[in-house]
């Protein structure tokens, strides 16, 4: 039966240049839909932070060996409303809107801290946002991935944000690769690493790994 179909299908240059046309069709209709994924979740999704729920995470550093040189420990209500230090170096630094203040650990006590952040503060979050979305590069949806012996929703990109005028205009930029849980549609580990930026040549192989948990008990409030 089948050399009999075969042999009804011939092989001709317009059959052999259609079946080269849908091989190269469906591959870039999946690549368009995984970019407008990817996008879409910039966008009130879980890649969007100013709808993110309250957490913290700790962003574990580490050289391309894999040698460990720092871990930042972080809680966030949002971009403008967070606390985060470096574990066992210096200060913890916390933000609430324009303001800003010091302690020596996640729970202060705090002072008030020279202030050298934005006036409008969320606007100048909102704005890297909004740059970060609009340059997305090189995204690719892995599908699941087990973490913690679970399937995770995997999707990589590279974005940058535009140079700052106000900052000579400086620039940054990195690999992305994120792990969600479907269930919830929460990051629960966020990947980045080949950092280029404005202010330094060539590209840092350092790598950032940071692994969430999430608590609507968290709160930060002004001292």
């Amino acid at each position: 039966m089948r050399m009999m179909i075969m042999g009804a299908m011939r092989l001709t240059p317009g059959v052999l240049a259609l079946m080269a046309l849908v091989g190269q069709v469906l591959p870039a209709a999946a690549d368009e839909a995984c970019e407008a994924r990817i996008r879409a979740m910039f966008d009130g999704g879980p890649l969007d932070p100013f709808v993110r729920p309250a957490h913290e995470y700790t962003n574990t550093v580490s050289a391309a060996d894999g040698t460990e040189k720092y871990r930042f420990l972080v809680r966030m209500v949002s971009p403008v409303q967070s606390v985060a230090g470096i574990v066992g170096q210096g200060p913890f630094s916390m933000v609430i809107g324009s303001d800003s203040w010091t302690g020596p650990s996640i729970d202060g006590p705090w002072t008030a801290a020279n202030n050298a952040l934005p006036e409008d503060h969320m606007a100048h979050q909102r704005s890297l946002h909004e740059q970060q979305t609009a340059n997305l590069e090189r995204m690719s949806c892995e599908g699941m991935v087990d973490l913690d012996d679970a399937p995770h929703d995997v999707v990589r990109f590279f974005t940058k944000t535009d140079p700052n005028p106000d900052m000579g205009d400086a620039w940054f930029g990195s690999d992305h690769r994120v792990f969600i849980d479907p269930e919830t549609n929460r990051v629960m580990r966020w990947e980045m690493t080949q950092f280029v930026n404005s202010f330094s040549d060539g590209v840092s192989d350092d790598r950032h790994v940071l692994v969430y948990r999430y608590d609507d008990a968290i709160r930060i409030e002004r001292p």
